[in-house]
């Protein structure tokens, strides 16, 4: 289904735009080679006994909010987060803390049919879908032992290892095994097909889908800077047919903050200091606080390509391996594609968008405030660190 567009024309955009500050901060394409890709081979999520007092938090923090069909065992997410933590070092107040912690700062996407998940997708415009358990499973089978690189940002804990234009989760799949897609299982089969049409049904029935996806994990918790996934030029021109999606590989989960860009204009604070620096940051003119969403197994959260996130969450053994989904809705050809200037005559070329996603960490009018100190950490995920996610 994945439609390769070829001949890129967007170079001169990103030309245009670069930063007054240093790439290392604001480019996606500054990562860090860790491996080069391996075979795949199954990464595996364990449940193990609570009781077991040598687990670790990361061990015991293992989901099950999700069953067979979909649907939570506990409405009371707070509670059912809660039960995974090893809380024999809190006290009673500690604990009850936690717990209104939990339910105050993380939002378990479980069914766009419950209103508060309800009302997080029509602020986000976003879309919540099930993606198959054969499919996942295979996905999963499907993913390097070790991803490839590392995202370029000061944190470096998030692993990710992005594939080519012209594979689909099918041809991914087909690929790790050394079959082609007609070899599939006909049950992963038949969950590729739903999943692209749920995509596709969700974004625009009537248009035509290209997607390309990245493997993610984290290493441990340190929370994503605020950044969107494409330089400015790109989603001023294209935002309308460009999407993001999230899902994860394991019941672990995934995990990832939102936030809404209320006032669309850059920061006025003075202080120099980077986000994530020792330095403290002027306030900026209005912050936002994030929202912190978790996507249960055999969810998936699209959102539009403007969202301002950020992942570098860890809560279970396997890291949180999930996949990253750039999707694109094509137009018309009329209007996908873009006159390239010097070439007399004005010769159209496709334009590659899912070639070119770029983190941007910096405001869109003054590349020299960072959008992290606009946008701030949801309340309570500090008090988190180290009893819930992992460090």
């Amino acid at each position: 289904m994945v439609a390769i567009i070829a001949n890129s024309a967007i170079n001169a955009l990103i030309v245009k735009n670069k930063d007054a500050r240093s790439e290392s901060i604001d480019s996606f394409s500054s990562t860090i080679d860790v491996h080069a890709p391996s075979k795949s081979h199954v990464v595996a999520t364990h449940h193990h006994d609570e009781d077991d007092d040598s687990l670790s938090s990361s061990e015991r923090c293992q989901f099950d909010i999700v069953t067979e069909n979909g649907s939570n065992k506990n409405d009371t997410v707070g509670d059912d987060l809660f039960s995974k933590v090893d809380t024999t070092a809190l006290d009673q107040e500690q604990q009850l803390h936690l717990r209104q912690v939990l339910q105050s700062t993380i939002l378990t996407l479980s069914s766009p049919t419950h209103s508060d998940v309800r009302n997080l997708l029509d602020a986000y415009n976003g879309h919540l879908v099930n993606v198959g358990h054969n499919l996942l499973t295979a996905l999963r089978n499907a993913a390097p032992s070790q991803l490839a690189a590392r995202v370029g940002d000061y944190n470096e804990n998030l692993f990710y290892e992005m594939r080519d234009m012209d594979q689909d989760v099918g041809s991914i799949i087909a690929r790790s095994s050394n079959n082609g897609v007609d070899s599939l299982d006909s049950s992963v089969r038949q969950d590729i097909h739903s999943f692209e049409n749920s995509i596709q049904t969700s974004l625009g029935n009537s248009k035509k889908i290209s997607y390309r996806g990245s493997f993610m994990q984290t290493e441990s918790t340190m929370y994503q800077p605020a950044h969107v996934d494409y330089d400015y030029p790109i989603l001023s021109n294209y935002s309308q047919r460009l999407f993001l999606a999230f899902f994860p590989l394991t019941e672990e989960g995934a995990f990832l903050q939102l936030w809404q860009d209320d006032d669309h204009h850059s920061t006025t604070a003075t202080n120099d200091s980077s986000c994530g620096s020792d330095g403290n940051v002027a306030p900026a003119a209005v912050v936002q606080e994030g929202t912190v969403v978790y996507i249960p197994y055999g969810k998936m959260l699209i959102l539009p390509s403007d969202t301002i996130h950020g992942g570098g969450f860890k809560c279970g053994k396997g890291g949180n391996l999930r996949f990253h989904l750039y999707i694109d809705v094509e137009e018309e050809e009329d209007e996908a594609s873009k006159t390239v200037g010097g070439k007399g005559g004005g010769e159209k070329e496709r334009i590659a968008l899912l070639e070119h996603p770029m983190n941007k960490y910096t405001e869109k009018h003054d590349r020299r405030r960072e959008l992290c100190e606009r946008f701030v950490d949801a309340e309570g995920l500090e008090s988190l660190l180290g009893v819930f996610f992992d460090v």
